[in-house]
């Protein structure tokens, strides 16, 4: 087991520090990043007032009875959900450990604790809990060829990092024509089919060697980009794939070509969130339409499917406008991105992201956009200001309804 996670720690003595340093360079924090402050409960309430909450929080306490539940709820207001919390504190006390554990604390240790004590309890936090902490699946598909799903996707899943410090890995699933090597500018040592090849083989130390990084928290598994491979994409592989790479990241963006293979279906329906790209024209109408009556009772109607809109503005004369997809769809577009060939032009050519080729493109913009909405931060943060604060222990994700698809008006009156 590899945690790919973040750790904050905030710490009042001097043997809890030691215990926290000692265990950065186990094999279980490998692809894990440690934040570790003095000051305890008080030093985590003032530092996440202003700063992104970590996956696992290590706070530290001295203080005792109504005390200690009135730093634990300061916490509680500026912590975000779904967060792991291991509570280290001098009360020996076992109906105080049931309490913490009733409300929701992932451990709670009594100090001086050793570095094999935490250890064990932040690997016991996650262990078993893979369906929690796994990271969210976002497919790219374009509705018809050539409409830039794939430079889109990339470009998102860099702006999720530079925004939000998420871990994130890229998964190129074209394998005669993919382009994640060319964006990113590097050439790969490994591919997706040395791993497809090797898949019984699949855990997450084994996945981890095929990645390449771009950024320090940016991992990409790349194609080969070879019309000799004879390498067949099966469901089973796939599905390993994704389910060790949803555990070593927050977001798996799976850049999928235009085809239509089992395969295909399959993680079109199980995507987290799935992006449909399309141009602002009649025939990717007709195959927006087909493919969101197709998936739209797979996924159920609770389940994000989004459709982009991309190059608007090439041909002004006979764009179609976003009232069309409107109605024929019964969605609105997320977004619509402007053409701008220039940026996108000079982006790849310097192999370079948007933001970095084309700062102040339009396109550039609407793609940033388009990650903060991928992210689900933006709402977390609205819930944040509406609500005054979050609950601070971890909850049980709720399953998913499948609700009946509505009807889609035709498409052509």
């Amino acid at each position: 087991m590899i945690l790919r996670t973040t750790i904050g720690a905030f710490l009042a003595s001097k043997e809890t520090i030691e215990a926290v340093e000692s265990i950065k360079e186990d094999r279980l924090f490998l692809r894990s990043s440690f934040d570790t402050h003095e000051g305890g409960i008080a030093a985590a309430a003032t530092h996440l007032a202003n700063n992104p909450t970590p996956a696992l929080l290590v706070v530290e306490t001295r203080s005792q009875g109504d005390a200690l539940y009135s730093e634990l709820n300061a916490l509680a207001e500026v912590c975000a959900p779904n967060t792991y919390v291991i509570l280290i504190g001098a009360q020996n006390d076992i109906g105080l450990y049931r309490d913490l554990i009733r409300e929701g604390i992932s451990d709670y240790l009594i100090s001086p604790i050793t570095g094999g004590q935490l250890r064990d309890s932040i690997e016991s936090a996650f262990k078993d809990e893979d369906a929690d902490r796994s990271g969210r699946s976002i497919a790219f598909m374009g509705v018809t060829g050539g409409v830039g799903s794939s430079i889109i996707s990339h470009n998102v899943a860099y702006e999720l990092v530079q925004a939000y410090e998420m871990e994130v890995i890229v998964i190129d699933l074209d394998i005669p024509c993919g382009t994640a090597a060319l964006v990113y500018n590097f050439q790969p040592r490994q591919t997706i089919v040395d791993v497809l090849a090797q898949a019984s083989q699949m855990d997450e130390s084994f996945l981890e060697q095929f990645l390449m990084e771009y950024d320090k928290k940016l991992s990409v598994l790349s194609s080969p980009a070879s019309l000799s491979t004879g390498m067949q994409i099966s469901t089973d592989a796939l599905a390993a794939i994704m389910k060790y790479a949803k555990l070593m990241a927050d977001i798996v963006i799976i850049d999928i070509p235009h085809a239509w293979e089992p395969w295909v279906r399959d993680v079109l329906s199980d995507a987290d969130d799935l992006v449909l790209v399309a141009r602002p024209d009649l025939t990717n109408l007709r195959d927006a339409k087909n493919m969101v009556e197709f998936l739209t009772p797979r996924r159920g109607e609770d389940v994000p499917l989004r459709l982009v809109l991309n190059q608007t503005g090439a041909a002004k004369k006979t764009d179609l406008p976003d009232k069309d997809f409107k109605e024929a769809l019964a969605m609105e577009p997320t977004l619509s991105i402007p053409y701008d060939p220039e940026a996108f032009g000079r982006a790849l050519n310097n192999g370079e992201m948007m933001s970095k080729a084309s700062a102040k493109s339009k396109a550039t913009e609407a793609i940033i956009k388009l990650a903060k909405i991928l992210s689900g931060r933006e709402a977390e943060e609205e819930g944040k200001k509406k609500k005054g604060g979050f609950s601070l222990f971890k909850k049980k994700k709720k399953k998913r309804k499948t609700k009946q698809i509505r009807q889609l008006p035709d498409l052509l009156l």
